[in-house]
């Protein structure tokens, strides 16, 4: 099981995992927040836009992150497979 625990402080967050590493939807997320702010103090009207938006440019960022993971593994596997380790491509391609 993977845990999560989170400080933040200032401007600086930290966040750690136990047994695994950070998600796509993590990295997603810290991405849509670099790029897109919503101001608290927007109309409602925009607000309700912005929001929408931030919450489709999450779902494109995550899309895409998440494509370009599998390629990484896909690139490990035929280099384990390149360099005779057939096996080790076989774990990497059931996991």
């Amino acid at each position: 099981m993977i845990e999560f625990s989170e400080a933040e402080t200032g401007g600086v967050s930290v966040t750690t995992t136990t047994n695994g590493g950070l998600s796509t939807d993590h990295w997603a997320e810290r991405a849509t927040n670099t790029i897109v702010s919503v101001g608290a103090k927007s109309h409602p009207l925009i607000m309700e836009q912005a929001t929408a938006f931030k919450k489709d440019v999450f779902q494109v960022i995550k899309y895409y992150m998440e494509e370009a993971v599998k390629s990484d593994k896909t690139s490990k596997i035929a280099e384990l497979e390149q360099a005779d380790h057939a096996d080790m491509a076989e774990i990497l391609r059931k996991m």
